[in-house]
């Protein structure tokens, strides 16, 4: 069904059947670099360093430093915990806990002509998306059912033309079935209400509960085109799968029990899952023989998936239809005629530019001799070129039709730069490691405050073929959340979100 900007960007948070929304699409984006235990210890810096498997993930040039092949595998643990700040109210949300699977598999190196070839096939978990958002508060200036009104309002359709309508949105039409969005009689007129409205304080609640990720298969090749040069590509599939369930609820917050409003709840059972393609490639070159220096391009993330989903809506209007109770609720089969709404479509994450210094110390290619490293990488990328499309054949038609869901990406989001350091000091056989990582703010809009920052650190263990590296990563991300959003002038509301994950990882390897 054909909307506008104004509707889809009232709808942005997921109240709204589908994801074709600016925040589904920054989620599939906005992400940190995954890898071995060794490449998070330095905080995912791997765009000119080379020598890890993570290197086909960042810049594939780095897989021609190897000489012999590897295999290594990475399993790990997450823990994460947040809070939300909503209108000058704290809440903090379930602690919870899961897998995680950092860059594991097989790195052939030292093959071809004169042992100048490495290959690489890997499987990493590129996105972890377990996490829950969970704020509360109460708001004396706008509600949930404010835009779904204005949405009814400006369609000029009677009740019964709109729930038969295509160009009416669901969670619309599940308001007006259950009386939350209705028509009176005010001083003569007959207009448009909402009936949340007519109190002067609502309480307002907010969960949602995410899991699932993006698992990537990666074919790398790396080449070594003299000693002062490297190149390589890499081809990789992800293969995306998210859940999410969420509530949100509003009551009156005035005790006034006679103002035809008690509360609304809405529910959505979400699910998604889809595969893709992406392509990257770089450059490595060595002026010196101890400074490296990286060039590597991504690009977007293609990728086509079927999204799964149905709601519930409930309203308790009090003593409207005494003497008979006020509660009515509705399925989104009942509106819909099925049992789970699904639709297919395509969307593009934005591609990447990273440019990537290191300085190794004592570089010589005996690397048991090496001392250690420091190493940077710094990553621009645009997120005004997320991109929805249509999974078919692409015509005038589907362009126009996805042309509002990309022109909102357009007015919501902005480029943002990256950055990546570590270092390394090795003793021998063991080594210490450090690392940082800051991804900056996505959003246009200036009083949206967003980053995500990464601290990290981690020993490892290199001895007879045989290797071993265990890093802690310290995660602390911050966003925003709006529960709905409200036309124009009228100033939206949102929750600060803030969340802490702790990723402990294990990397295990052999020279083979």
């Amino acid at each position: 069904m054909k909307k506008k900007i104004g509707t889809l960007l009232l709808l942005l948070t997921g109240m709204y059947a589908g994801a074709q929304v600016p925040e589904e699409a920054l989620r599939l984006s906005w992400r940190p670099v995954s890898g071995t235990a060794r490449n998070q210890a330095i905080g995912g810096a791997m765009g000119s360093l080379g020598g890890d498997a993570t290197a086909s993930l960042v810049n594939p040039a780095g897989l021609a430093f190897f000489k012999t092949s590897d295999f290594v595998i990475t399993p790990g643990l997450q823990f994460t915990k947040g809070k939300g700040n909503f209108r000058g109210t704290d809440n903090t949300g379930k602690h919870s806990s899961g897998f995680d699977l950092g860059t594991s598999g097989f790195v052939f190196g030292g093959m071809g002509y004169k042992a100048r070839n490495s290959y690489s096939i890997t499987v990493t978990r590129t996105a972890n998306f377990n996490q829950t958002v969970s704020y509360k508060g109460q708001n004396d200036y706008s509600s949930f059912a404010e835009p779904l009104a204005d949405e009814f309002a400006a369609s000029g359709l009677t009740i019964d033309q709109a729930l038969n309508s295509n160009n009416i949105t669901l969670p619309t039409k599940m308001a007006l079935y259950t009386y939350l969005v209705d028509t009176a009689t005010i001083g003569g007129n007959t207009q448009v209400i909402a009936r949340s409205e007519f109190t002067p304080l609502l309480n307002q609640e907010h969960i949602s509960t995410i899991k699932g990720g993006i698992t990537e298969i990666n074919f790398g090749w790396g080449h070594e085109i003299n000693r002062k040069w490297m190149a390589g590509v890499s081809v990789g599939v992800p293969i995306m799968n998210i859940d999410r369930n969420t509530y949100y609820r509003e009551s009156d917050a005035s005790g006034n029990t006679d103002n035809d409003f008690n509360y609304m709840a809405y529910r959505e059972n979400y699910s998604m899952k889809g595969v893709g393609l992406n392509l990257r490639g770089g450059l490595i070159y060595r002026p010196k023989e101890y400074i490296r220096i990286g060039l590597a391009f991504h690009s977007p993330d293609m990728m086509v998936g079927t999204e799964t989903f149905n709601s519930g809506f409930a309203t308790d209007v009090e003593k409207l239809f005494a003497p008979n109770s006020g509660y009515d609720s509705v399925a989104s089969s009942t509106i819909t005629g099925n049992n789970a709404e699904q639709y297919k479509y395509s969307t593009y994450t934005p591609g990447r530019i990273i440019l990537s210094a290191s300085y190794v110390f004592r570089e010589v290619e005996n690397i048991e001799r090496q001392k250690g490293f420091i190493t940077a990488d710094i990553e621009y990328t645009n997120y005004k070129w997320m991109k929805f499309g249509s999974a078919e054949e692409e015509t005038s038609g589907t362009k126009e039709y996805y042309k509002p869901f990309n022109q909102a990406i357009d007015a919501i989001y902005k480029s943002a730069f990256n950055v990546r350091v570590g270092g390394e000091l090795k003793f021998k056989i063991l080594m210490a490691r450090l690392g940082f990582a800051w991804y900056g703010n996505p959003y246009k809009d200036k009083t949206l405050k967003a980053n995500r920052m990464n601290l990290s650190g981690g020993l490892g263990y290199r001895h007879k073929g045989i290797f071993v590296d265990l890093t802690y990563v310290h995660r602390i991300n911050k966003d925003v959340n709006f529960p709905y959003r409200v036309n124009a002038p009228r100033a939206n509301t949102f929750a600060a979100v803030k969340e802490t994950k702790g990723t402990a990882l294990l990397t295990v390897g052999f020279k083979i």
